[in-house]
Parts: structure tokens; sequence; C-alpha cells
């Protein structure tokens, strides 16, 4: 279906150079491909045409050079032809034979694999003759040469329009083609696959076929896994989602991966009972659920892999195996199988699918839900099964609430804040705080846990103001802020000049020195009372207001949350977020041992950096894998190791669960210095 480039080309020359003669309106063009009357000349070899040009007295009229240039190009002689051209283009006159020569020019030089020189020709004939009939060749010609020389986003754009202008079938089927290749040079497949299947619905019957085998060749072909997931997603229940889902199945069978098999047929038969391939899908799911069932014990995850959630989910589920891979590595292998349930369900779907998998697969425990509404949506379950069930993510601050069996292992808001607020006032003296957060509930929650947080450690909020989320204007706030804090501890003093410096002996001078009669000129600086601003928010929010907060002389070390912990706020923030402290449970560039063989291993499995999701299921595995090595074989005995142990293995060392449920674990304390990232403990 792919043709190489340079027969590609030759072979275009030669349409092209037909459909030059057959130009509408081109009688001159037509002329000169006419073969010579009796008495003419033969055409010219190439080795004769330049030596005629220059010597003959008469020189060749553009008719005739127009003949032996496409002569030239004919025999693939395309350097002599770019020459002749050039020639012609110099001297030429007439529009008619410069918009041909200019075309050709640009043919020829693509020929020759000139395409950095055959772009902008390309470029100028459309900027120069808009409205020529060979515009949309030229469009097809040069969308493909961006193809070639990598610049896919371009020829797209052009292509597009080539095949939105041209009612020439012909042309339109090769821009099509080549637009479709232009997506795929990008990894664009699903767009390839929607434009094809567009372009399918307006065609006849063989070119709808010839379009729909397209498809499949993609799909069967050149699709990856998560490429594949996006058809799935684009087309749930309608063709080609059934032949990418039919693909996915084969490809973790082929990898001897039956948890995700498992996944994927169940979701093939619910979304495609009465499809051919339905049978085999059933037969399929009986063995690979055997598969799982023939192992020791099984742990189960239900998280979302469709819809909004997806990409969350499929981070979580990357630490889940991760954490299971490393442990087969050390001579678990077939001890311990692994179930997943995709949540993007409806609310009684999800409680009457976790209860079923519950009952088929009698997990030793659970991995999931991610959401708190699903926590409390699932509420009753766990205790009913005995199952225990650790969210990753739910950040819920007392998940025993809904039952015995629940546990999380996500950082909370409460644990995040408590341990910045110890650390900021046990190792930096900090006891005195205001607070400027967004007025939104989540802004409102967090302002509450600080505010608790410092006075049980013995500390004092002074202020507390509220912004808008995406706020270009809190002056009157701050000012507010202000005029409390001068109220009780800040101070308004004459603003001291640096000293002068003698350049020539490096010693202080003592001439104007502040308090010698002229008290009154010298200026007032606010001087804040407190030690720190707690400045909660998204990092362009944060930007701006720790600017604004510098303008206005509150000059004091700002605390944040882990939303903080993003590249952009040290490009936004600049120097006015320096010296910032935060808190989160993962930092890429720690030099923790374990945490940098976690993020390493992460990054070779996947091919990208991990997230908090994937470090909280990684812990929350790890954690349930070591109370079977420490003898849990049940629900039960998995709950009761996780109830009254102190010494449970995360990245971050050994840690328990609360009296909340909440696992302990470490929390990074991140400081900003001179524009970049420190780890603090």
């Amino acid at each position: 279906m792919i043709v190489a480039t340079s027969s590609f080309s030759r072979t275009l020359i030669r349409v092209l150079l037909i459909s030059l003669v057959l130009w509408p309106g081109a009688a001159l063009a037509q002329m000169s491909s006419d073969a010579p009357a009796e008495g003419e000349p033969l055409p010219l070899t190439e080795d004769q045409t330049l030596d005629l040009y220059e010597e003959q007295p008469h020189p060749l009229t553009e008719e005739q050079g127009l003949a032996q240039i496409k002569a030239q190009l004919e025999q693939e002689h395309t350097g002599e032809a770019i020459r002749l051209i050039e020639r012609f283009l110099d001297q030429s006159g007439t529009p008619a034979f410069i918009e041909q020569f200019s075309f050709l020019h640009a043919i020829a030089l693509e020929a020759e694999g000139q395409f950095n020189q055959a772009i902008p020709t390309l470029e100028q004939f459309l900027e120069e003759f808009p409205g020529s009939t060979l515009a949309h060749d030229a469009r097809l010609r040069l969308g493909t040469l961006y193809t070639e020389v990598q610049q896919p986003k371009r020829a797209v754009s052009i292509l597009s329009r080539a095949l939105d202008l041209s009612s020439d079938e012909t042309l339109r089927a090769e821009a099509l083609y080549r637009l479709c290749l232009a997506y795929e040079s990008t990894g664009e497949y699903l767009r390839a696959i929607e434009t094809a299947l567009h372009h399918a619905e307006q065609s006849g019957a063989d070119k709808r076929r010839d379009l729909l085998d397209y498809v499949q060749h993609l799909i069967l072909e050149k699709m990856n896994e998560p490429s594949l997931g996006e058809v799935i997603d684009a087309f749930p229940g309608t063709s080609p989602g059934d032949l990418a889902l039919i693909r996915l199945i084969e490809f973790h069978k082929s990898q001897d991966d039956n948890t995700l098999a498992e996944r994927d047929i169940r979701a093939f038969l619910q979304r495609f009972p009465d499809h051919p391939y339905a049978r085999t899908a059933t037969a399929l799911l009986q063995i690979v659920t055997a598969g799982i069932k023939a192992h020791r014990h099984v742990i189960a995850a239900t998280l979302p892999f469709s819809g909004k959630m997806k990409h969350f989910g499929t981070e979580t589920f990357n630490g889940i195996r991760l954490a299971l891979e490393e442990d087969e590595a050390l001579g678990s292998s077939n001890a311990v199988g692994l179930v997943v349930k995709d949540s993007a369900l409806p609310t009684a779907q999800l409680r009457r699918d976790v209860s079923q998998l519950l009952d088929e697969f009698a997990p030793i425990a659970l991995i999931g839900p991610l959401l708190a509404r699903e926590v409390q949506l699932l509420a009753d379950i766990p205790d009913f099964a005995a199952v225990p069930f650790i969210s990753p993510t739910a950040t819920l601050p007392n998940v025993k609430q809904f039952g015995r069996y629940w546990f999380s292992s996500a950082m909370t808001p409460s644990l995040q804040i408590n341990r910045l607020v110890d650390y900021a006032m046990r190792h930096f003296g900090y006891t005195r705080f205001c607070i400027l957060a967004p007025q939104t509930p989540h802004g409102k929650t967090l302002v509450h846990i600080f505010q608790q947080a410092a006075v049980q450690n013995g500390g004092e909020v002074i202020a507390t103001e509220w912004y808008q989320p995406g706020t270009t204007d809190a002056s009157r706030q701050i000012i507010r802020m202000k005029e409390t804090d001068l109220s009780l501890y800040g101070e308004m003093l004459p603003l001291v000049p640096e000293e002068p410096i003698n350049p020539e002996n490096g010693v202080v001078t003592e001439d104007k020195v502040p308090g010698d009669g002229n008290e009154e000129d010298v200026p007032l600086v606010y001087t804040p009372g407190f030690d720190a601003l707690f400045l909660p928010g998204h990092p362009t929010d944060v930007a701006f207001l720790a600017a604004q907060l510098a303008f206005f002389d509150v000059n004091v070390p700002l605390l944040g949350t882990n939303a903080w912990n993003h590249p952009n706020l040290l490009t936004w923030g600049r120097s006015s977020i320096d010296g910032g402290l935060f808190g989160d449970a993962l930092f890429l560039e720690t030099a923790d041992p374990k945490t940098r063989r976690f993020i390493t291993a992460y990054r070779e499995r996947f091919q990208s950096d991990p997230s908090i999701f994937a470090v909280q299921a990684y812990d929350a595995m790890h954690v349930v894998l070591d109370t079977i090595h420490r003898g849990a074989t049940t629900g039960p005995d998995v709950r009761i190791q996780l109830f009254v142990r102190h010494d449970l293995p995360t990245l971050g060392g050994l840690e328990k669960f609360d009296e909340g449920g909440i696992l302990t674990r470490k929390v990074y304390m991140i400081q900003i210095q001179n524009g970049r990232f420190v780890q603090l403990n």
C-alpha cells in the first residue's frame, strides 16, 4: 500500500506531465507537448540540451524549452531539467509559462531528493498562483514533502485543505492516504482511523472497502496497547472498537497476562454479546479465569480503566503491577494472582460487579477504589465479604467510619498539612502564621486543617483571607491582612539604606547616617509580625499571589501543598517563591535509595515518570504482599496485620495505619531554593 518515495515520485512526474499536457486553457503547453512535425528536430539528449540552448543563434522558445524539460524529467535527468528550468524562470515573461516552469521546478527538486528546496518552491507557487488548476496537485506534493521532512503537523494542515478543496477523486484519494500517513507518523492512529472512516461513509463500495481494510491494517499491524485503548474508548460499542478489543485480548494472551486478558474479555462480552467472536471470547475467559484462580492467593483491584479517570486508573494499576512483578522476581512466582475490575460503571452495576468479583475469586484483599464517593458507595461490602479494601487515592480523613475492613494508603490533606506545620515549627521556629487560601470547598478544608495543626503545636494564626481561583487582584485581601497584623505584631519601621562603602579602602563611610535630624524624611516600611504565610492553590495562582505579596512588602516564607510540586511554579513564580516550603508523597529528585530504585524501575517498565497515584498503589500492594509473607491466608488475617502492625513496608520506611485507617506514610519536605526544588528531610 505504501509506495517507496523515489518510485512514487517517478510515477507522479509522469502523471503530472500528462496533466500539464491536458491542462485546460494551456494551449501553449499542449502545442509544446505534441510530437515534432515532419522536418523538425527530435527532442534533444541530456548532453545536448544546454549546449544547444547556449550556442544556437536562435535559443529555444518557451514552448520548446517546456518540451525539453518534460523530456528530461521523463528520462529522469532531473539535474539537467532543474538547470534548464532555472534558466527559463530567469528569462520568461509569460505568466502561463512561468506558472508551469515554477511547478515543474518543485517536482524536479523533489525527484532529485532536494526536499528542503522543493518545499519553499511549492509554498511560493501557491502564493503566486492561488487560482491555478495545479494548486491542488501542489498542495498534495507539499503535504507529502512535509511528512517526509518530519513536519507532520504542517502536513496535516495542508493535506486537509487539499482534501477539502479538490473535487478530483484520484487526487482526493491520494491526499486522504497521505493525510492518514501524516497522522501515523505522529502516532495519532485514532485520528487516522477517524479520518478514514469519515471518508468511507462518503465513498463508493470499492473505496469504502479499501478504507476499511486500511483501518484494519492499522489496528492489527501498527497500533500498540495505549493506542488500541484510545480506539476502544472512541468506539466503545461499535466497529472498529470490537476489532481493537480483540487485538488487545490477543496481545495480552500472547504476553501471558491473564489479568488484563480477563479484564478485556469481560469488557468485550459486555459490549458485543452477539459478536461472532463472542463464542471464542467465552472459551478464552474460562481459560484465563482458571489461570488466575490457580494461584495460592488472589488480590483484586477495582480501578477506572475507561472514561475520564482512565489515566489515573492506569497509573495506579502500574504501581500495583510493578509491586507484584518485583515480588515474583524475589521467588514468589505463582503465589499471587491478580484480577481487576473496571470501576467506571453506573452505581448499581459497580456494586453488583464488585460483589460478583469477590464471590468468584475470593480475593485475600482488594486495592481500590480511587474516589471518595466510590468508597461511600461500596461502604458495607468489605465487612460483609471479610475482605480488606485499601484505597490508594481516596483522601477521606477517616475510612474506618465505613467499616472495619476499610484502609487507605493515600496522602490525605490532614496528613500532609500536619507534617508541614510540624516541620515548619520544629525546624524553622515559625510560630505565627497568616493564610491566603482559595475560596472553594477544598480550600476551606485545607484552612481548617492548617488552623488546627498550628494551634495544636502551640502556634497562632493571625489572619485568614480568601481569594477566588484565577483572580488577578488580591490587593484588598493583602491590605486587610497587613492591617490585622499591624494591630497585633507588625510594625512600620524606617527604611535603613545600605551602608555606603568606600571603593578605595572598603570601609563603611559614616556620612548620611539615618537619625541625623532628618527622621521625617525617612520612609517607613512594613515589617510583618508573623513568620510564614500558608498559600495553597494552583501553581498559576500561587505564582501571581506570591509576586503581589512581595509588592506589598509581605516578605515572609510561603507554605503550600503538594499542588506546588509542578515545574511551572518555578517558571512563573521566580524569586517571589524562593524559600517556600511544601510536602508531597513523591519527589522525583529524591536521594533516598529505595525510592530512587522505584522511580528507575517504573521508568524502565512504563517509559514515563511515576505519579503519586502509582506510589500509593505500589505501597498498598507491597503492604498486602508482606502480610501474605507473614502468614496471612484469609481476608481477616490480612486485616488483623494491617490493624496491629507498626512495621508495614513502604517506600518511605516502616509505617502503620492510624485509627482512621490512614497509612502514616512519609511526606517529603520540599523547599524552593534558587529556582530549584530541594528535599529537606
